[in-house]
């Protein structure tokens, strides 16, 4: 029977290490959170002014505004540790405690990658109820507990497929010398056609009919549309079967890569 002693222990371990410099964590969360408000106002009164309209698929201004606060941050909760934290192991070697050692490599790595994302998860939170003490607008964001418990939970589990996906293109680092690049277009297109960079409403109809085949849409835009309540019963369920099918089929991959990944590993580093 699998214990959970040791993840527990290793998650408060890792988020002690992340907390522990206290100046970075405020720091990082006030300038992150002030040049996303002072880039997407500027961008989006700009774009608003020039159309002459108040408002623009669904979004005012002000909301546009809330949604570049949030998504940034949702999608480093999601992204967990940063690019390389599988390659580096198999490439500096150090991936030999985990053959040695009797514990589980996925999980200890899942571990590690949740403790991350409690650490961008408290600053989505202290964000949000900055904005519902300080300005509150129900026709901006009209906060709900129950879409905020469906968005935790689809958080976790769309992290749980950003995982899975981006860890496809790190095992491929036992036969490759550097795949750094994966990586970066791995996270480019999350970013992109997830509705990080571009709310995905202001795609073109037909390109959303082709991005409903891919996992992106249900990694980030299908939790930030349920924060902001913007889904039916139906719709919520069809995206939360396709999310975990993809997370499946991530898993499922990146299993078969690391199987046949260990018999070309030599253990000794590059």
């Amino acid at each position: 029977m699998l214990s959970l002693r040791w993840p527990i222990h290793v998650y408060l371990m890792e988020l002690r290490k992340i907390i522990t410099y206290r100046a970075d964590f405020w720091v990082n969360f006030f300038g992150q959170t002030f040049f996303s408000i002072i880039i997407s106002y500027f961008l989006w009164d700009a774009v608003f002014t020039s159309n002459n309209v108040t408002e623009m698929n669904g979004f005012t201004l002000e909301k546009l505004v809330l949604y570049y606060l949030i998504a940034p941050i949702m999608f480093r909760i999601q992204q967990g540790e940063t690019i390389g934290a599988i390659s580096r192991e198999i490439y500096e070697g150090s991936l030999n405690k985990f053959l040695i050692y009797p514990i589980n490599f996925y999980l200890y790595k899942i571990t590690t990658f949740f403790s991350h994302s409690t650490f961008y998860f408290l600053q989505l939170c202290l964000m949000i109820a900055g904005f519902q003490l300080f300005f509150y607008d129900p026709t901006i964001f009209d906060f709900s507990i129950i879409n905020f418990v469906l968005f935790t939970i689809l958080i976790g589990i769309s992290s749980l497929c950003y995982f899975a996906m981006n860890s496809v293109t790190e095992f491929i680092a036992f036969w490759a010398d550097n795949i750094w690049s994966l990586g970066v277009i791995t996270r480019f297109l999350t970013r992109f056609f997830g509705g990080v960079l571009i709310p995905l409403t202001f795609f073109p109809a037909w390109s959303m009919e082709v991005l409903k085949f891919t996992p992106f849409p249900y990694i980030v835009n299908f939790p930030l549309q349920v924060l902001f309540g913007n889904y039916t019963a139906t719709g919520f369920l069809g995206s939360l079967l396709a999310l975990f099918i993809w997370t499946a089929l991530f898993f499922f991959v990146s299993r078969i890569l690391w199987k046949r990944g260990l018999y070309s590993y030599s253990g000794v580093g590059i």
